[in-house]
């Protein structure tokens, strides 16, 4: 494969069939428009298989590990650690304590180390963690084990999302992102049935069944963490698994869809200067409005499915399909959005409908109240990478896209804590105060994200107006550090 593209700077080419229906929508044009498309995609699929059912996995383990808890509960873990009152609360909550204090630090350190070294540490980390947590012989114990725990995994998602963001242009990014979100729904679909075959040995060697929970699901971890260590790629500027024509062609487009800019290592101050763009505060807001209801269907869709009348093991079962039917729909939109490249209309037909479903939940019994289970959590999980995905489509700057993914995550986990608090037994078995509560925030992103929506729209007419071209008087050098604010550069929408 050759290149023809000799810069960073945009092509002169004839407009897209896209552009003609709509002339406020300018493509940018990269080194694949010179390249054969056949060979192109030959390369995407190398880097598809390379980089995602991996990272999928794992983040997967991530999920488990975070929610055994509660199967652990279910096999005398209470009992045998002494543990009463609000004491299985804190041990949940106080997960998020070092989780949301080092999700943002943590892609400054992913940034400078390898991605492969760092995913290996800390899932060797939280694996050894879990493990150990089976010998735990207090609630003190036990505490101390899920702080580390959160301290290990805090960086696992952030790290993903900036891995993946950067190996991909801006309108190829979604797809892969919800490809990767799948993992979510594998781990909540398979979680409990681990929960009880591995409970099931309960008094095996003289171990109660949440210690085999804890034993066999940590030691699992531990394995993946020598296939993290071997496998998980570099960035593209260290990749070794392309030839070099391919890695030149692929590191090309890339450099033009991000307006001329690269992979850079990141800084303090540069972290600090990206807090202070309000698309990177939006991404926060987007997410915390979204994993505020995804907590909530994750840890009490059972329990909302119990007061149906159904029993525990109907209620698990049935918890399955709505999971599956979102993981379906959220991947197909995905690719139906980076197709059409546009985002803001997915987003707010997402959170419509997942408050039609909040609704039929709270007002309504029977089917239909099952059904409006399967609205929420579509419309919800339609969104949840979706707004990462927008919101780091509107930056080039690499510093940059590593603190949407990881400032957004961070937010995301007050979500885990509010969802924790608004759902208390008595309020069963409508649980309105809690369902309302998803709905506000889901109001709130439904703000921000009209909000992003029009003040990108309003940038593009400006643009396309030429109201920016003054900043082409600029000495080229400058103009190449200017990212999303050239007056080439197109937000999505």
């Amino acid at each position: 494969m050759t290149a023809s593209l000799e810069g960073p700077r945009y092509l002169s080419r004839e407009p897209s069939e896209l552009e003609k229906q709509n002339p406020t929508h300018i493509e940018t044009p990269t080194e694949e428009d010179a390249t054969d498309p056949v060979e192109a995609k030959k390369v995407l699929r190398k880097i598809d298989w390379r980089i995602i059912p991996l990272l999928q996995f794992l983040y997967m383990l991530t999920f488990l590990d975070r929610v055994n808890i509660g199967n652990a509960r279910l096999w005398n873990m209470e009992r045998d650690l002494k543990m009463s009152g609000y004491d299985y609360n804190i041990v949940v909550l106080i997960f998020y304590i070092p989780y949301i204090i080092l999700e943002l630090p943590s892609n400054y350190f992913f940034n400078r180390i390898e991605p492969r070294k760092f995913m290996g540490v800390i899932i060797l980390g939280w694996g050894l963690t879990v493990t150990f947590a089976g010998f735990c012989q207090s609630f003190a114990g036990l505490l101390v084990a899920r702080v580390f725990v959160g301290i290990f995994e805090a960086g696992m998602f952030p790290g993903c999302m900036y891995l993946i963001s950067g190996w991909y242009r801006r309108h190829e990014l979604l797809t892969r992102m919800a490809f990767f979100f799948v993992a979510n729904d594998i781990a909540g679909t398979i979680s409990g049935l681990l929960g009880a075959g591995l409970g099931s040995l309960d008094g095996a060697r003289g171990y109660s069944g949440w210690q085999w929970i804890f034993f066999i699901e940590g030691a699992v971890t531990c394995c993946a963490a020598v296939l993290a260590w071997f496998f998980v790629p570099p960035f593209p500027e260290e990749s070794t698994f392309l030839t070099p024509a391919e890695k030149k062609w692929l590191l090309r487009r890339l450099k033009a869809d991000n307006g001329g800019m690269s992979h850079e290592r990141m800084t303090v101050q540069q972290v600090a200067e990206s807090l202070k763009d309000w698309k990177v505060l939006t991404s926060g807001v987007l997410y915390l409005a979204v994993c505020t209801t995804a907590y909530a269907i994750s840890v009490f869709q059972p329990t909302i499915l119990r007061t149906f009348g159904w029993d525990d093991l109907k209620s698990n079962l049935l918890s399955a399909p709505p999971r599956v039917a979102s993981g379906i729909v959220s991947v197909l939109l995905g690719i139906w959005s980076d197709r059409i490249q546009r985002r803001g209309i997915f987003c707010l037909g997402g959170f419509l409908l997942s408050i039609l479903g909040l609704f039929l939940i709270a007002f309504l019994d029977g089917s239909l109240r099952y059904m409006g289970i399967y609205f929420a959590a579509i419309g919800i999980y339609i969104v949840q990478p979706l707004c990462i995905a927008w919101c780091a489509n509107q930056v080039t700057s690499s510093s940059k896209r590593g603190t949407i993914t990881a400032f957004a995550g961070t937010l995301g986990q007050f979500g885990g804590i509010i969802s924790a608090l608004v759902f208390p037994s008595k309020d069963g078995p409508q649980y309105l105060a809690g369902i309302m509560t998803c709905v506000a925030f889901q109001v709130a992103g439904i703000i921000a994200a009209i909000n992003l929506w029009a003040c990108c729209a309003y940038e593009n007419k400006q643009r396309d107006a030429g109201k920016r071209d003054h900043l082409r008087e600029l000495p080229q050098e400058e103009q190449e550090q200017l990212g999303e604010n050239h007056p080439d550069f197109r937000y999505t929408l």
